[in-house]
């Protein structure tokens, strides 16, 4: 029996981008970037209604790309609403360059099980674009504007990286998101910087201070509310606290938190993790691409593959070792957030 738990995809639309972010694996590993897109018919033929169906969240995301670029987007969220009206999907994105009749559609289209994570790290354009290079702040807060006028019962969060540059104005950030109508904002604590990976240098210039930095090799997040409305996700924790009591390995991918992963070029991963194009994954990306790719093989040929009750769950990628390992001890809240 395939021990993933599926009830939660994170699905990359498109692995393209219009910003140049520096620690991305778009800048990172960019000669082996390759930029491609999910289409409408990709979703109809390749996953299906009944998949569609079966799913309780969907979070359009990404290794390499922003989900909006896609150029089916709108098509796409609109026939999964229509398939699975409760559905709850979480769209993360920068936000830039769209223009509010764009917006005003996806408005129209999402509704109270759905949310959005706005990534902003800054508080206008010259703040922003510190750590967001390219992005265009004007088209982002017009787009924010549009979506609240057309739909107000979507969650939206203002997702926000602690950087040097941000740590000491964290209360402007609120202050900003209050009069936006936000109703939340979450704050992560990355792993990337130079105390934990030499690559980024002694003097990493986007390095916060220690206390906002974790401890181990994956990064935390914290939630400030700052409305009342229901955040219709959070009762999707429950099925992962269900799946949490069964399991005595208590592995991200089984849980059902993070997602199964299925990135732009139609390849299914456990997670996004073993999915980035780094060179510890070459063995996971070449056998994502071969042998677990929906263009070849249908759904259901994936799942029922003799490897996920096999060489899987022997767990021996160094994702696996540095982000999971230490799961079992781990406190529940870590274990259900995204």
């Amino acid at each position: 029996m395939n021990p993933l738990s599926l009830i939660h995809w994170h699905i990359e639309l498109s692995s393209i981008c219009t910003l140049k972010c520096p620690r991305c694996p778009r800048l990172e590993v960019s000669e082996s970037l390759l930029n491609r897109q999910l289409s409408l018919s990709f979703f109809k033929n390749q996953i299906g209604k009944k998949t569609i169906k079966d799913i309780k969240r969907i979070t359009l995301c990404g290794n390499d790309g922003d989900p909006i670029y896609c150029n089916d987007f709108i098509p796409i969220v609109k026939w999964i609403k229509e398939v699975n009206p409760t559905i709850c999907i979480v769209l993360i994105t920068n936000g830039s360059y769209k223009k509010p009749s764009w917006w005003k559609e996806l408005a129209l289209i999402l509704n109270e099980h759905d949310e959005i994570n706005w990534s902003l790290d800054g508080w206008d354009q010259i703040t922003n674009e510190k750590y967001r290079v390219n992005c265009d702040w004007g088209s982002i807060i017009n787009g924010i504007k549009t979506f609240n006028e057309f739909n107000s019962t979507t969650y939206n969060i203002w997702a926000l990286i602690a950087f040097k540059f941000n740590e000491l104005y964290f209360n402007k950030v609120k202050d900003l998101a209050l009069e936006l109508e936000f109703d939340a904002i979450q704050t992560t604590l990355s792993t990337k910087f130079g105390t934990k990976y030499p690559i980024y240098g002694d003097d990493d210039p986007l390095e916060p201070n220690n206390s906002l930095i974790p401890e181990g090799h994956r990064f935390e997040r914290t939630l400030d509310i700052i409305s009342s409305k229901k955040r219709f996700s959070e009762t999707i924790k429950e099925s992962y606290k269900e799946k949490i009591k069964s399991l005595s390995n208590r592995r991200i991918c089984m849980i059902g938190n993070k997602g199964v992963f299925l990135n732009s070029h139609g390849e299914f991963y456990p997670c996004c993790w073993v999915a980035n194009r780094y060179d510890h994954n070459k063995e996971w990306i070449d056998r994502a691409q071969s042998k677990f790719n929906l263009n070849n093989r249908t759904f259901n040929e994936i799942i029922s593959d003799e490897y996920w009750c096999t060489d899987f769950i022997k767990f021996d990628n160094l994702e696996c070792e540095t982000k999971c390992a230490n799961n079992n001890s781990a406190n529940l809240e870590q274990l259900i957030e995204w």
